[in-house]
């Protein structure tokens, strides 16, 4: 073959074992037929459409070039053939690979369609191998998954630059983040809420909506260090846009259920004081308890700025303390720590600006929380420099240490307490965080690379691989195996109705099934349609030789369909002789022709049978008779009172063994 596989006109497609370096989206070409263009190593990733005549799929796929695959063939992983409907369609579906773009993703977020908790099905996300992983961005808005070891993840958000028609790729530096719905995630929170006296500043830009609802309400600001009048160009409070955004998680707390989520509420300062709920403890907010979500409602509208510095740690330790007591079995424990930030300096330096009172040094505790409990922190800061700037600029404030945001303890809180990378901003950025959390928890997922040790192929795909290179070696061109196809496809339908109309005369006129309709339509299954595109002769052979059901000397079939059931069982005994002497002699039977001819032949004989079965008359239905006490002796009973005898495998037809006319009325007596 020249050039590259581009199409199902001139390339054989064919449904290999997922395993080793072909799994999930990785497709496997020749060696011989890919190095031929020699380009970029983007060029490896590719669009794959398939289409069944219904419908079409396009998924991205990673081309991998591979001695064991022969020339003319592209090997599709059978996840991957599931995913794109093209399995149980080979024969039939049309296939391209085009070119696309190929874009390194900035971020993506992954929401989990399994029941598994957070913490498992991050950690199996880690170990996965995210880097390298592809996403086609139609163009045409759509619902995108993304399969990560047959575990399917919708794909909630992707930035690619603002880009479409590309393919997406994960990169090492790109950020992913895994989020659970609250219906099957259950969380206890404990939110500390920073009410230091920096948190009275109003240099929060109000934009868009948020604007027009809040800056009629903008208050004066007051603080230790004096007074000021609002001006014109004032923002809104660091207090009042923390408020507005756990409004808005209890607004989405409230349409949501599930699982049991506990919250919890503590305003701190060097001090700390629980101020939801208020007889301590934790308490579900959500839709089916108005009354705790009032409350909670209630104690965020009290939260206010106060004259007083910031104890990070001892608000730590308390919140480490009400998860400890009362958090629920089975659910994540997570602290969210919201602040403007305090100036910190590690152990061994001098840190300056607001006072930071920690009778334990912060990092080192919740790195001991975590560690020991399980607990896990979340931190906003509300706030950043260059809003504080603007906000100076702007109002010809004061600068003061005290009311410069400063996140650095934040970041290191974060590092050491297993929660995702701390979110700093405005309104817009808390109102995102606290809806996420309550509609769900979310987590950063650490972004590996796949397991360079997962290479080579297993030997099942390998031995498919060779079958195909024994039929490409032979001479069947890809026309000629498409139409192999449409002749299987028809046979298969001719010998199945065949079977069908069989059995259902035999039931008509015999009251007893002659042959094992499941087993015939398994043997097809196996030789007609295959197994990965390849046909089994002998399974075939085996199984059809079965279907078959053996008749009992006792009681003879009718003349007319004698002659018909015995060239039946004449050509099955034949068949498997055929069969055995091709194999003997170490002739390589073309599987796929040989049982379709054989298959038709097959089917000829048994509509033979059908039409003699179809001329005999029905079956007299025995009448309901006389008590078991009262009925006559078996010699005394006509004929047709009892059905024709069958020895068979126990369950094969839903027909008991028999070996006797007693048995069989035993069974019928029962039955009534």
């Amino acid at each position: 073959m020249t050039g590259r596989p581009v199409d199902s006109a001139d390339t054989k497609a064919v449904v290999v074992p997922a395993g080793g370096v072909l799994a999930g989206a990785r497709v496997g070409v020749a060696a011989a037929d890919w190095r031929s263009a020699g380009t970029s190593q983007d060029d490896r990733f590719r669009v794959l459409t398939v289409g069944t005549g219904y419908d079409s799929t396009a998924v991205a796929v990673e081309v991998v070039p591979l001695d064991d695959v022969p020339s003319g063939v592209l090997a599709i992983p059978e996840d991957l053939a599931q995913t794109t409907d093209f399995a149980g369609a080979e024969e039939t579906a049309t296939w391209r690979l085009d070119a696309a773009p190929v874009v390194e993703a900035r971020s993506v977020r992954l929401e989990s369609s399994t029941e598994r908790s957070l913490d498992d099905t991050a950690r199996d996300l880690g170990e996965a191998g995210l880097v390298g992983r592809v996403l086609w961005i139609p163009s045409e808005p759509g619902e995108l998954w993304l399969d990560v070891d047959s575990v399917p993840f919708r794909v909630q958000q992707y930035d690619a630059g603002g880009r479409d028609a590309v393919i997406l790729r994960i990169g090492a530096r790109t950020a992913v983040d895994l989020f659970v719905p609250g219906a099957r995630s259950g969380v206890d929170v404990v939110i500390l809420a920073d009410c230091s006296g920096s948190m009275g500043c109003d240099d929060i830009t109000a934009v868009g909506e948020y604007a027009a609802a809040r800056m009629p309400a903008i208050r004066d600001w007051r603080s230790f260090v004096g007074s000021r009048s609002r001006t014109a160009q004032a923002g809104v409070s660091r207090m009042r846009t923390l408020q507005d955004a756990l409004q808005h998680l209890l607004d989405v707390r409230l349409q949501v259920s599930g699982r049991v989520s506990r919250i919890a509420l503590v305003e701190f300062t060097h001090g700390t004081r629980q101020v939801f709920p208020r007889q301590g403890g934790m308490s579900e907010v959500d839709a089916g308890t108005p009354e705790e979500a009032e409350a909670f409602r209630h104690a965020i509208a009290l939260l206010q700025a106060q004259n007083a510095g910031t104890d990070i740690g001892n608000a730590l330790h308390e919140a480490a303390n009400l998860l400890y007591r009362h958090h629920k079995p089975g659910n994540d424990k997570l602290i969210v720590l919201v602040s403007d930030g305090a100036h910190w300096a590690p152990k061994g330096e001098q840190g300056s600006g607001e006072v930071v009172y920690a009778n334990q040094e912060p990092v080192s505790l919740m790195e001991h929380l975590h560690a020991a409990t399980g607990i896990r922190v979340h931190a906003i800061g509300i706030s950043t420099p260059d809003m504080y700037e603007r906000w100076l600029a702007q109002t010809g404030g004061q600068d003061h240490e005290s009311l410069r945001p400063d996140h650095t303890l934040l970041a290191e809180l974060v590092r050491v307490g297993g929660g995702d990378p701390a979110a700093i901003g405005g309104y817009e950025v808390l109102d995102e965080y606290f809806s996420g959390l309550g509609a769900g928890m979310s987590r950063r997922v650490r972004v590996t690379r796949a397991d360079s040790t997962a290479l080579g192929l297993p030997t099942a795909t390998t031995q498919v691989l060779r079958e195909w290179a024994v039929r490409l070696a032979a001479g069947r061109t890809v026309a000629q195996s498409r139409d192999l196809a449409r002749r299987r496809e028809s046979v298969r339908e001719r010998l199945s109705a065949a079977v069908g109309r069989c059995a259902e005369a035999a039931q008509t006129a015999l009251r007893t099934p002659l042959l094992d309709q499941r087993q015939f339509l398994d043997a097809v299954t196996r030789g007609i349609e295959g197994r990965r595109g390849v046909s089994d002769s002998k399974a075939f052979v085996k199984m059809v030789g079965r279907a078959l059901l053996p008749r009992s000397s006792q009681a003879p079939l009718p003349e007319q369909v004698a002659a018909g059931h015995q060239q039946v069982r004449d050509f099955l005994t034949g068949l498997g002789q055929e069969h055995n002497q091709l194999m003997a002699a170490g002739t390589r039977v073309d599987d796929g022709g040989w049982i379709v001819e054989r298959c038709d032949r097959l089917a000829e004989l048994l509509e033979a049978l059908a039409v003699q079965l179809e001329g005999l008359p029905p079956a007299v239905t025995q009448p309901a008779g006389p008590t078991e006490d009262a009925r006559p002796p078996a010699d005394q009973l006509a004929a047709h009172e009892v059905p024709y005898g069958v020895d068979s495998a126990l369950g094969t037809a839903g027909v008991a063994p028999a070996d006797s006319q007693s048995t069989l009325l035993l069974g019928l007596e029962r039955y009534r």
